[in-house]
Parts: structure tokens; sequence; C-alpha cells
């Protein structure tokens, strides 16, 4: 039941993330950077505080030190920070965290709540820093209120999460290491989409992304979206953002591949599409090739993502690899 809520909660953050324009794939290297130097933040070894940066929230955030105590609002954030080996100073998680695996075992508090946590039990903690995903602008604002360094980072492609793991970087006096991570990420990348890179239009796989039973699918200009594309893939949804499809629009586009993200929650996910009534034609079914991956995967916005291209592109194609 908590997991099943869980996704129902992601469905519907991920939706009203549309609805505020805020969910689809866009270029934000133009402005996301602003208030930094980007030379500068791509050779700097040592972070100078006072620290003057522009995040998601397009506003200007001063960081007057090195921040000490961290609390993350959401999981990609989180393993950013692990990531960039903060495991140290991070203090609170929230009970959607997973990877680390042990990490809310390893932190002060973890926040049942990450969406709306009880700002009382943030100021208890006393953090020097709070990291934000797509959180409310009231939850930014309260906060900030209370003279708490707060930054907001909602990373919307996979070139965005570079620039995010850059920027954390920055702010935690971790410049190095973030570059380190964001090498060892584009290496993969660029490895991946070299296996499949003479993969002819033709022979392209069309594929269905199945985010919950009842057929919401994820649309142009998100994560998934973009990793099927990178892998070589053709999405067979065309409309913006997460929407909901009919059977028939599915059977109709006769996907070569289905992927389900909802197997950890869903007992036998799998079996019951291969077994539905009327999709005993659909290409996918005929051949077998339907696949649950990883939710955390294929739609956190950190350093795994590249992992998911890897195993999308995998199933794809798996005679390139």
């Amino acid at each position: 039941m908590f997991k099943k809520g869980f996704v129902l909660i992601t469905v519907l953050v991920l939706v009203l993330g549309i609805l505020s324009g805020c969910a689809t794939v866009e270029d934000t290297s133009s402005d996301v950077n602003e208030g930094v130097d980007q030379e500068q933040t791509n050779n700097v070894t040592e972070t100078n505080y006072p620290l003057t940066i522009k995040d998601d929230s397009s506003k200007e955030i001063t960081i007057n030190a090195e921040p000490k105590r961290i609390i993350s609002l959401i999981p990609s954030n989180t393993e950013i920070l692990y990531a960039l080996g903060l495991d140290g100073r991070v203090v609170a998680v929230t009970i959607f965290d997973n990877y680390p695996v042990d990490v809310q075992e390893r932190v002060e508090y973890v926040f049942e709540d990450g969406l709306n946590p009880n700002i009382e039990q943030i100021v208890a903690l006393n953090p020097d820093l709070v990291i934000l995903g797509a959180h409310s602008e009231q939850l930014l604002n309260s906060i900030r209120a209370l003279n708490i360094s707060v930054v907001q980072f909602n990373p919307q492609s996979i070139n965005a999460v570079y620039e995010t793991i850059e920027k954390i970087g920055l702010i935690t006096n971790t410049n190095e290491k973030a570059q380190q991570v964001i090498a060892e990420m584009k290496e993969k990348e660029q490895s991946i989409v070299e296996k499949i890179a003479n993969i002819a239009e033709t022979d392209k796989v069309r594929v269905w992304v199945e985010v919950s039973s009842d057929l919401w699918t994820s649309g142009k200009g998100t994560f998934i979206d973009e990793l099927i594309t990178k892998a070589g893939g053709i999405n067979i949804v065309e409309e913006n953002g997460w929407v909901q499809y009919s059977e028939e629009k599915v059977i109709e586009a006769n996907p070569q591949v289905i992927f389900t993200t909802y197997g950890y929650y869903t007992p036998n996910a799998v079996e019951q599409v291969l077994s539905r009534e009327g999709w005993q034609q659909v290409d996918a079914i005929v051949n077998k090739r339907v696949i649950n991956v990883d939710n955390d995967l294929v739609s956190r916005p950190g350093p795994r993502i590249i992992d998911g291209l890897g195993e999308i592109a995998k199933i794809l194609y798996p005679d390139q690899f």
C-alpha cells in the first residue's frame, strides 16, 4: 500500500509539474547558471564564500559558508550529495529515499512527508542548507523566512542533471568530485550512444512505457522519453508530459517493446500485461518483450540516470552490447 501510494503521489507531482510548465525537457543551460561564471565553475577547485548562485527557482541565493548540516527533501538530490561524498553532512532525508540502500539509517531524521515536511522539525535539526526539488513556492518561502539557506534543483534533462551536480558541488565545496562524477557519467553515456549510433531509422524499436496499470505513460519532454530517444527507440506517445492512454490507442500504435515501471509494488506486473485481453496481436506481447524496469533508474534525475539509459538501450538492442 505504501509503495502504491508513493507512485500515485509521484504521478500527481509530475502532472502538477506539467501544468506549471516545468516537467518538459528544456535547454536550461543559458539561464540556470546565471549568477555564476560558467567557465570559472568548470575550473574551480575551491569555493569562495559567500557564494551567490541562481537555482532552479530563478532566485539568487547567497550561501555564506560551506554547508555542514544538509537536509535533502527529494531522493535525486540525496543521491547527488552521496555521490559527492557528503554522506557525513546529510542530517535528514525523506521516507522515499532508498539509495544508498541504508541511507535512512545514516541520518538523524527521516521525514515521512517529503513534499510537506514539518517546519518545526526542520528548525530543530539546525541545518545550514536545505535542498528542495519540485516543491511548492510556499515551502520554499517558509524555509527562507527562517533565515535558513535553501536551494531548489529539479532538473528535467540529462544535461540539466550535469548542471545540477556541478552547482551542488560548488555550493558544498566539492568541485573536483563533482567534475569527476560528471566526467564518469558523460563517458558512460557516450559509450552507450556509440553502441546504437548505427541503428537505421527503419529498424528503431517502437516503445510503450506504462507507469501504472491504468495506462498512465511518459510523453515527450519526460526523462523516460529522453532516455528512449537517446537509446535509439521511438516513444509511441506523441503528447507532451504525463498522459493517460486508452487501450485502443496503445494497441493501434503496436509497440514492439513494453516497459512497466510499477513492478515493485504490483505483483506480476509483466504477466498481467502479457495476458491482457485484446492485446494478443501487439508485437511486444507476441514476442514477449514486456519488461519491468527500475522506476528510480529511469525517472530520478540523479547520477544513476545514465544507468537507466544503459538498461533501456540493452533491452532495445541486446545485440549491440
